[in-house]
């Protein structure tokens, strides 16, 4: 059996044609990523595949980073948060370190003192009208939604519904744990993801109507897992991962090593992944994506703002690497032939330099669907990048401003516009390790920046080359550490971590006989496998600074494209068992009997046996229906585990409760 495998990137697209009977790639490719217009980096690489094998196969496996960059970007829709019977000064105190950036697109719908009344619906009513201006999307969590199934969410969509008709996410029916603030995170990223994923869908079954492929297509899931079509429009946040979840499977399927760290650098960010004894290692407790702490559930990627496309920034005399990925000037002069004497005209109008990367462009990606939502300067900029990209001095000018003035931020963190700068790319090119686009535009940039820095132009690739090396090998030793050490990821250590990751580094690094009684040393015995088109050159340097070996496989260009197409359906499903007692002072307590909460009520029993009989069922029922919705066509195994849970009452273990865990894994489809 054939099948296509295509990964989307923030900068390449990549297909393979793989065959499953002889377990190898038959084909593949790799186009540029067209943010403006997905549907051309995605024709552009199936086109490159053997007509007569496109032909032939049965099914089209997607992953993509899109979800990912969104994210680490601060990227995505509009959305309006509502927490039902949430603790308001909790949410104050703590909502930044799940990943919310303000308390100003939050709405607090109370329930009462003990939080378990009705909320006031009427008023409500009233309030929300007033709310819904200016989103795109609506994410609700109630802090009761696992003892009530859900209710007053969809009570409160269903108000809103009746008000607008603005796509509503509902946690409860996203995740069932209980945490309200990393649920209510986990939805509004959902929401915040819905017009990027459904943007990535509609472009690729445009490509495969105009290529006449009539082909089912599945996604594939942070957990490595599949999922249909239908499931991930309505759960995009499931895909929150899934390019570096695919770039596991594919580098797991590559390489043979027991031990390694997967090291997967793409355009605009970098994932590391951990395998051990052979198999990826899990996040069982949901995923975190750069400042957002969410319930999926995937394998264990810690991804980070680090790629080809990272923006080289500079201030003063010091050069650095942004989070931001900007188009590299290679190959925005590869699409437009006057960048490079807009480069020579600013080198001759700044002869000393500037005080800012104005060497770099604005680039319209999209129009502005709701103009009342902008302001007449945003809207101006966009009518003035509408014929071609600008370099940022005309781009100030041609809406009265100037560089410093240039009011941007909105209009890119929603995808409208984006930047093109200086990168690694543009300084592997300079250096003549990239050589697919003409270097000039690179070259001029580097020139300014050498003038606004005083450093030697000759220097500068190695000193960005240095600054790539460096946040990879930081990036590894925190992962090591926090997997070695569990109680790191709880408490910030960061500056600890910093310090003696900065001296092993530079002894590592500085070819200098230690004379110290002491020296720091973090060394890793685990293979580094290196994963994307520029990793070839950064991950060498890592592993000799480890003291370890790496491998970069043949296929590490298309891993991605791969890794979509190795994986099943998975479910998982938790229900409680919460124990009752009368209170008795000679013992603590006596027990009263057992609530299950599965149903849109609890479910009382008087034996734990009983109890756990149904939990065990229910639990079981919720994987097989989630499975089924993910597209599961056969369940070919089932899974349950129990996790009690006791405290110490005068100095006795006293059962509280069990977590009945379910997982279910089925076939997808027919093929």
């Amino acid at each position: 059996m054939l099948a296509i495998g295509i990964d989307t990137g923030g900068t390449c697209t990549d297909a393979v044609i793989f065959d499953f009977e002889n377990k190898k790639i038959v084909a593949s490719a790799k186009s540029q990523t067209t943010h403006s217009n997905l549907e051309i980096g995605i024709e552009n690489s199936l086109k490159k595949l053997p007509e007569d094998l496109l032909k032939n196969c049965s099914y089209l496996a997607l992953s993509t980073t899109l979800a990912t960059n969104a994210c680490v970007e601060n990227k995505g829709g509009r959305v309006l948060m509502i927490f039902i019977a949430a603790y308001e000064k909790a949410i104050k105190d703590n909502y930044r370190s799940y990943g919310f950036d303000s308390l100003d697109n939050m709405y607090m719908l109370n329930c009462g003192d003990d939080r378990l009344e009705e909320p006031d619906w009427d008023l409500f009513k009233k309030e929300i009208k007033e709310k819904l201006t200016g989103y795109d999307s609506i994410a609700i969590a109630d802090m009761n939604s696992s003892r009530n199934n859900g209710v007053n969410e969809k009570k409160a969509a269903d108000i809103i519904r009746q008000t607008d008709d603005l796509p509503i996410v509902c946690s409860y029916e996203l995740f069932q744990d209980r945490n309200v603030l990393q649920r209510g995170a986990s939805a509004l990223l959902n929401a915040k993801l819905l017009p990027v994923i459904a943007r990535f869908l509609r472009a690729v079954k445009g490509v495969l109507k105009k290529e006449s492929l009539d082909l089912p297509v599945v996604i594939m899931r942070s957990d490595g897992s599949l999922m249909s079509e239908e499931y991930a429009k309505e759960h995009p946040v499931e895909t929150l991962l899934c390019g570096p979840a695919a770039s596991v499977k594919g580098g797991s399927y590559l390489q043979s090593a027991k031990k390694a760290y997967i090291v997967d650098m793409g355009g605009t960010t970098s994932d590391i992944a951990i395998v051990k004894n052979s198999k990826p290692v899990y996040a069982r407790k949901g995923i975190r994506v750069g400042g957002w702490r969410t319930f999926v559930k995937g394998l264990y990627v810690d991804t980070f703002g680090l790629g080809g496309d990272s923006e080289v920034l500079f201030h003063d005399n010091d050069i650095s690497l942004g989070e931001r990925r900007v188009v590299p000037l290679c190959i925005l002069a590869n699409n437009y032939d006057y960048v490079v004497e807009d480069l020579k005209k600013l080198i001759a109008n700044h002869p000393i330099g500037h005080t800012r990367p104005i060497y770099g462009y604005l680039i319209l990606l999209k129009d502005i669907d709701n103009p009342a939502n902008y302001t007449e300067s945003e809207l101006a900029l966009c009518k003035a990048l509408k014929d071609r990209p600008l370099i940022l001095e005309d781009a100030a000018a041609a809406v009265e401003s100037d560089v410093y003035n240039l009011k941007t931020a909105r209009l890119e963190n929603e995808g409208i516009i984006i930047r093109a700068g200086l990168t690694p790319t543009d300084m592997m090119s300079v250096k003549g390790d990239f050589n697919l686009y003409d270097s000039s535009a690179s070259v001029l940039a580097t020139r300014f920046l050498a003038l606004s820095t005083e450093k030697d132009e000759a220097i500068i690739p190695e000193l960005v080359y240095e600054k790539v090396v460096r946040k990879l090998y930081d990036n590894i030793v925190r992962i090591g550490l926090e997997d070695k050490f569990q109680k790191v990821k709880r408490y910030d250590y960061t500056k600890e971590i910093e310090i003696l990751a900065d001296a092993f580094y530079k002894m590592r690094t500085s070819k200098e006989s230690v004379n110290d009684v002491i020296n720091p040393r973090f060394a890793t015995d685990a293979t580094l496998v290196g994963i994307g088109a520029p990793i070839h050159v950064f991950l060498p340097r890592v592993a000799e600074i480890l003291g370890t070996d790496y491998t970069i496989p043949k296929e590490a260009g298309v891993t991605n494209a791969l890794g979509a197409l190795i994986g099943d359906v998975r479910a998982t499903a938790e229900v409680e068992v919460k124990a009752q007692y009368e209170l008795n002072t000679d013992n603590g307590g006596e027990s009263a009997g057992f609530i299950v909460y599965a149903k849109d009520k609890p479910m009382f029993f008087e034996k734990l046996g009983e109890a756990l009989e149904f939990a065990e069922e229910e639990a079981l029922n919720k994987a097989v229906t989630a499975a089924k919705k993910r597209g599961a066509s056969v369940i070919i195994n089932k899974e349950v585990e129990r996790e009690d849970k006791s405290a110490r009452v005068y100095g006795s273990p006293m059962y509280i409760g069990t977590s009945v865990m379910a997982e279910v894994v089925g076939k997808l489809g027919d093929f």
